[in-house]
């Protein structure tokens, strides 16, 4: 996780779906996945968010504008979104929204009760938060040394610790 707020230390929050709504009208859904009750550090805000445009908005004008936003890094419709973040293609919205690493992306000011911070904003779930060490306790086969080598992903930490160690 990493801090999302400003230089003062108050939290460094884009509402998308308020800006969409202020720029191009009424009808936009922002889904934030981040939705858990445990909001202490992160305010049910994260550094993603699927965008379902309203009928007869241009999905490549929003887009064109998320992407100058300040503070947004990433702006993919739904075929880039599953090639190149592995969403499920049946599941993603039209956008997916990707924020700075110092930035969270949200709703609406409404949807998120930031009152119940303690400790400053903290979030993670975009691109500046992917690099998580793999640490295994015992000497990896030779064939996990390589695979280590590599890029391991999270959901490789069972295969690695099932199978990859000298000791199994």
């Amino acid at each position: 996780m990493n801090a999302k707020q400003k230089e003062d230390g108050t939290p460094n929050v884009l509402y998308v779906e308020t800006m969409l709504t202020k720029q191009f009208g009424e009808g936009f859904r922002v889904i934030c996945p981040i939705t858990d009750p445990y909001v202490k550090h992160h305010g049910a805000l994260g550094s993603y968010v699927a965008v379902h445009l309203p009928d007869g908005v241009s999905e490549t004008e929003v887009a064109a504008w998320l992407q100058a936003q300040p503070g947004i890094t990433e702006v993919h419709n739904r075929d880039m979104a599953v090639r190149l973040l592995e969403q499920p293609a049946d599941r993603i919205a039209d956008l997916v929204v990707l924020s700075a690493r110092d930035v969270v992306v949200g709703r609406t000011p409404a949807h998120h009760d930031l009152s119940a911070l303690d400790s400053g904003l903290r979030s993670h779930g975009g691109r500046y938060e992917e690099m998580v060490p793999l640490l295994i306790s015992h000497p990896l086969k030779t064939a996990y040394r390589s695979k280590a080598g590599g890029d391991p992903r999270n959901f490789d930490v069972f295969d690695f610790t099932c199978n990859g160690t000298t000791l199994n």
